[in-house]
């Protein structure tokens, strides 16, 4: 046969499809007509036979060389048995399945009397479900396949029926009909999984079960139908169907009159009738007593059964990863990822789609109570370690305006390393545009330390107030030494309200930032005004000695009239450096930086579309980040030592006290000790001993007092910074001190300087970060985790290794399982453990309104951005017209 036969049929079936999706019955006798055209040239068929009464109903034909299809068309059916030849079907490859020569994949179509419509055209056998490539002799068999192969299979799900007389055709009607999806066929599997009329099951779920593993295996979705219940809910009858059950409703496909985003949802449902039904005995046990196997689709190939709805879940330990790597940052997509890179494409058990619905369904739910919840998951924390401080302050309508928190080892830090605090805000974090204000601190590796945090609803005095009020509450009342914050009207007022001792100092980065903007381009140009006006502000180290520069810088460069520089002079003891020299650790925070680098940290973590619970969660990630960072370097400066430069004991001393990134700095000072310092002059009375230096920018002058060992240098490096200068240790060097006096140890920068245990007010220990696990629970967890992954790791290459490492986790995990009544949780339940707090019934705390606050809007360009943006604008076109010449 001439392969264009099959050619021509493969275009017809395509046309036929696309024909019956947009017209009605009256275009089959065409179809039928191409169909007689293609084939009577080919198999130079007879004609049909003659009407009358004596025709027969069927061709004097075999049974085993007959095969009958069906289709629907709007409400009406017909039948049409192809013929084979026999010249033809001795030169097929296989014959039929069931022995006796008939396809069982489908049934004769009846009329509402019973009686089969079956009217047939003289032909080769065809089945359409099969792909194309089967039909030829040469190639394949003839048996109908219902089970798509692969991409490249053709199978339309459609079979063709006509009756036909000459050149005039009719189309008998039927109220019931097959779907256009496809024949009725039923699927084989292993006996095992087959599901049979008469079989019982302890529990309908055991019996959704084993239908459901079935249905997997063939190839099939299946979904719950109708169900009876009895007294007490308990199901008395229960039906299970094919996904493909059913037809959406009319209005679901076209619904204008409400007006939403349309949805290009697919259809899915063709009226599939594959069902099983169970039915409750006296003795509480279920039967199948009713059982269809025949499907009217075409079933998924092996490779896509992970696409069927009923064979995808989100099971418990999907969620749990889920949620871990939310924490961990990772978002929905990325996690699908990773956990295809772990366990492979279609390993995994469900679609990326399933989990992003899964997290959509959390965020629904946390939605109109995320203000009580995160309010009740901090009081779980404090329930489970009282150390943990939080409070919170509601406006007239129960909204939620401004929180405040700290845990235990925030509090410690603070009472540890809280003489100087910087604090600045920062935006954009949450959904809500509510400031988070968190207060930063160094600690004794010269890193950044959180000491607390908090979400303001705006920045007037009055949150400042309550929020500095509050600070001071968790901290003990201890103020701190010095504060630094930008230049925040509302700050200016709070800070000296609340903290009336505390020394409030701007920041000198905010301030410098915009010279250029004020003096103009010219003067920022000028290398002398710079030089000099950096010197000023920078390197003076009395106040009389800035105001000396300041005045004759203003009087040289003609800056009399400039109101922001005399404005900046007039509040000059806030953020110059000489006016702080005497305050203790005043040398460590100078700007914001601290701060800022906070800010930068935490939005590594932080996003705007995070709501409060979210946010809560992910500080606390951040807050676990920092602390282990800090424990390393512990281990590092306790179990490791750097390098000394010189032979002196005080060196060495300072290797032996100081962690890491305090010793540097030392060694730096011993150094300059050594190599800079040059003995000018030297005098005693009594106990004080007066010594001049020189070699290290200007003259120094130490006095030392013999009786107790301390000295005082004229650079006061010591009181702003906490360290000794070269200028001490040089005098001390020459007193014979071996080691550095514990004077100059201040326990801040030392090694063991966490090692302290703090008390509250109420007497609890401040330490831990408030988690629910306790700490033998989180090792064993973290064993088991690690033993299980070398595991994998050490089976995953062998087969034999695999199958053993599976079938002792099975038995394991059942044993696990069987120790002990394992309650189910749903999903708001599970969500809840995510959380650490169950989320309210009855909200009496509600989520805050939107935020307007200076730091959400648009940002207004300076000049020089605007200039600069202009240029860039000019170089691109310069550029782009170059290219085009």
């Amino acid at each position: 046969m001439s392969p264009f036969f099959y050619s021509n049929l493969f275009h017809l079936v395509h046309n036929f499809q696309y024909l019956y999706c947009r017209s009605h019955s009256r275009i089959i006798p065409k179809i039928v007509t191409r169909v007689r055209r293609v084939m009577q040239p080919e198999l130079n068929l007879p004609p049909p036979p003659s009407t009358g009464p004596d025709r027969p109903s069927h061709p004097p034909a075999r049974p085993t060389e007959m095969f009958q299809m069906h289709v629907p068309v709007d409400h009406t059916a017909t039948s049409l048995v192809l013929y084979r030849p026999p010249e033809l079907v001795a030169s097929s490859v296989a014959p039929f399945p069931n022995g006796d020569g008939i396809c069982r994949s489908a049934a004769p179509m009846c009329d509402s009397s019973g009686s089969a419509t079956n009217l047939v055209v003289a032909g080769p056998s065809l089945s359409i479900m099969e792909p194309l490539e089967s039909i030829v002799p040469s190639l394949g068999s003839t048996t109908a396949t219902a089970l798509e192969d692969d991409a490249n299979s053709f199978s339309t799900g459609a079979m063709l029926s006509r009756s036909y007389d000459g050149d005039s055709y009719s189309t008998p009607t039927r109220e019931n009909t097959l779907p256009f999806c496809g024949t009725t066929y039923e699927p084989a599997c292993n006996d095992e999984l087959q599901p049979k009329v008469g079989m019982e099951f302890d529990s309908w779920e055991n019996g959704e079960s084993f239908y459901t593993r079935y249905a997997h295996e063939v190839g099939f979705s299946v979904r719950t139908g109708t169900q009876h219940l009895g007294k007490g809910g308990v199901a008395l009858w229960k039906r299970f169907v094919c996904a493909k059950q059913g037809w959406r409703k009319t209005k679901e496909l076209n619904n204008e009159a409400v007006k939403k985003r349309k949805r290009n949802v697919k259809i899915s449902r063709c009226g599939c009738e594959a069902m099983i039904g169970l039915k409750r005995r006296n003795d509480g046990k279920y039967v199948v007593a009713r059982l269809v196997l025949q499907h009217t689709h075409q079933l998924v190939s092996p490779n896509k059964r992970q696409f069927l709805r009923s064979n995808r879940e989100v099971n418990s330990e999907l969620r749990s990863k889920l949620f871990t790597c939310h924490k961990a940052l990772l978002g929905t997509s990325a996690t699908y990822r990773m956990l295809t890179v772990e366990r492979g494409p279609g390993q995994i058990g469900c679609l990326k789609r399933d989990l992003q619905n899964y997290y959509r369904d959390f965020k629904e739910i946390i939605k109109d109570s995320d203000a009580q919840t995160i309010i009740g998951a901090m009081k779980s924390k404090q329930s489970i370690n009282p150390s943990f401080f939080f409070d919170y302050k509601l406006d007239e309508e129960n909204k939620l305006t401004h929180i405040f928190w700290a845990d235990g080892t925030s509090r410690k830090n603070y009472a540890l390393f809280g003489q100087v605090v910087s604090f600045d805000s920062t935006y954009r974090t949450n959904q809500y545009d509510m400031v988070f204000a968190p207060f930063t601190g160094v600690n004794h590796h010269d890193s950044s330390v959180t000491f607390g945090a908090a979400f303001l609803a705006n920045e007037t005095f009055e949150s400042y107030e309550w929020l500095f009020s509050t600070f001071l509450a968790a901290m003990g009342g201890v103020a701190p030494k010095l504060i630094i914050t930008d230049e925040d009207a509302s700050m200016k007022e709070a800070v000296p309200a609340v903290f009336p001792s505390t020394r409030h100092r701007f920041c000198m980065w905010h301030i410098l930032n915009k010279l250029p903007e004020k003096v103009g381009r010219v003067l920022m140009q000028d290398e002398d005004f710079l030089k000099r006006f950096g010197i000023c502000v920078w390197a003076s180290e009395t106040p009389n000695e800035f105001e000396e520069k300041w005045n004759s810088i203003i009087s040289d460069y003609g800056l009399g009239n400039n109101g922001w520089l005399a404005s900046k002079f007039g509040i000059r003891q806030r953020w110059i450096p000489a006016y702080f020299r005497d305050v203790p650790l005043g040398g460590i925070l100078r700007t914001t930086s601290r701060s800022e680098s906070e800010n930068a940290f935490f939005g590594h973590f932080l996003n705007r579309r995070l709501s409060l619970l979210e946010f809560w969660i992910r500080y606390e990630t951040a807050m676990d980040e920092q602390r282990q960072k800090e424990l390393e370097n512990d281990n590092i400066s306790l179990h490791t030592q750097p390098v000394l430069s010189t032979n002196w004991g005080m060196e060495s001393h300072g290797r032996d006290v100081y962690t890491h990134s305090i010793f540097k700095l030392f060694q730096t000072e011993v150094l300059a000790a050594r190599d800079k310092c040059d003995l000018q002059k030297m005098e005693q009375v009594g106990e004080l001993k007066k010594t001049c230096l020189s070699g290290s920018g200007r003259p120094r002058e130490v006095i030392y007092n013999t009786r107790t060992k301390i000295a005082q240098c004229s650079c006061k490096m010591f009181e702003s910074v906490g360290i000794p200068c070269s200028h001490i240790i040089i005098v001390l060097k020459w007193e014979k001190c071996l080691e550095i006096p514990s004077h100059y140890v201040l326990d801040r920068w030392t090694k063991t300087a966490t090692q302290k245990v703090v008390y509250d007010g109420n007497g609890n220990v401040l330490q831990g970060s408030c988690t629910s696990l306790p700490s033998s629970m989180k090792l064993l967890y973290s064993d088991t985790c690690s033993k299980f992954n070398m595991g994998m790791i050490a089976a995953k290459q062998c087969e034999e290794k695999m199958k053993y490492f599976k079938k002792a986790i099975f038995e394991v995990v059942d044993h696990v399982l069987n120790m002990g009544t394992t309650k189910e949780h749903n999903k708001v339940e599970e969500f809840e453990s995510f959380v650490g707090s169950t989320f309210p019934t009855d909200i009496s705390i509600h989520p805050p309104d939107i935020a307007h606050t200076k730091g959400n809007g648009h940002r207004f360009r300076k000049a020089s951005e605007i200039a600069a943006t202009g240029k860039n604008k000019k170089r691109a076109q310069s550029s782009k017209k170059d290219k085009q010449d």
